[in-house]
């Protein structure tokens, strides 16, 4: 009996201390500096067995004068970098970002936001409290739109963008000037980015070669093969597939009398004899 005995007056006297001094024995560690003056008393915040509710906090804080106010009642200093959000909150939200027992530091007391807890009209105004955020370019200048419609909650980048939203969908260079290469292919072209690239990357890139000369099963080369000049892609050469020669070539043309043949593209569209065309035709006379 005398180990039973002892054994609850042990508990008795736990149970006792817990209750008298629950900042000792209980605390998981200190309060916000703001909190001192509660730091004694557990029962201010906290229900037995029950945790805390955010109901709690509002017995001190109203939601109203939070970031306008001190609990005092004292007006704050105006400070346009204060966020004035939480007229817009479930009054029953603070513990979703608030917690406590993390040093005096407040900041270090946040919890990940959560944007699911803003109200309807807050969650679509972003600007509300990422003014100072939004950057003061031409393309987001111009947008009207919330930033939900590109962004989300978790970061700023990466983020999509419909440019079906645009007004001027072929002046792609308002905006991406400097993603344009600066070689001579794209330097001698004056159509717009739509014709090679789409909206959802720049590569791969597709270019209506059948404009100049059809890419046939006869000629499905490397761009390399027929472009030996990477810097410029007007030029070209067809010696390189077909054992073609300057010699041959000429005296072949000469024997058809076809003194303008250096511009092979200019007659031969394709590798279809019937689609030649013979404006390259002339008398060596």
């Amino acid at each position: 009996m005398k180990p039973l005995f002892a054994f609850i007056i042990s508990a008795i006297m736990l149970v006792a201390l817990a209750v008298a001094f629950p900042e000792v024995l209980l605390t998981p560690g200190s309060l916000l500096k703001g909190h001192h003056d509660v730091e004694k008393n557990c029962l201010n915040c906290h229900t037995p067995f029950r945790g805390v509710k955010s109901v709690t906090c509002t017995n001190c804080h109203k939601q109203n004068d939070i970031s306008v106010k001190t609990v005092s009642g004292t007006l704050l200093q105006k400070n346009s970098k204060k966020i004035l959000f939480h007229q817009g909150l479930s009054s029953g939200s603070c513990i979703e970002c608030h917690t406590d027992h993390k040093g005096i530091n407040a900041l270090k007391a946040l919890k990940p936001f959560k944007h699911s807890i803003l109200s309807s009209s807050l969650r679509n105004s972003c600007v509300s409290c990422h003014s100072n955020q939004k950057p003061e370019d031409k393309l987001h200048r111009s947008l009207q739109g919330s930033c939900a419609e590109c962004h989300n909650t978790n970061k700023w980048k990466p983020a999509s963008f419909n440019h079906r939203k645009l007004s001027t969908s072929n002046q792609c260079l308002e905006c991406h000037k400097s993603d344009k290469p600066n070689d001579k292919l794209h330097l001698t072209i004056t159509a717009g980015c739509t014709e090679c690239h789409n909206t959802n990357k720049w590569k791969p890139a597709s270019f209506n070669h059948n404009k100049y000369f059809k890419l046939d099963r006869d000629h499905s080369a490397s761009c390399a093969k027929c472009h030996t000049d990477p810097n410029n892609y007007k030029t070209y050469t067809c010696y390189n597939c077909h054992e073609h020669s300057p010699s041959k070539i000429a005296a072949e043309h000469r024997k058809e009398r076809i003194s303008n043949y250096q511009n092979c593209i200019k007659c031969h569209r394709s590798s279809s004899e019937r689609e030649r065309e013979h404006e390259g035709r002339g008398n060596d006379d």
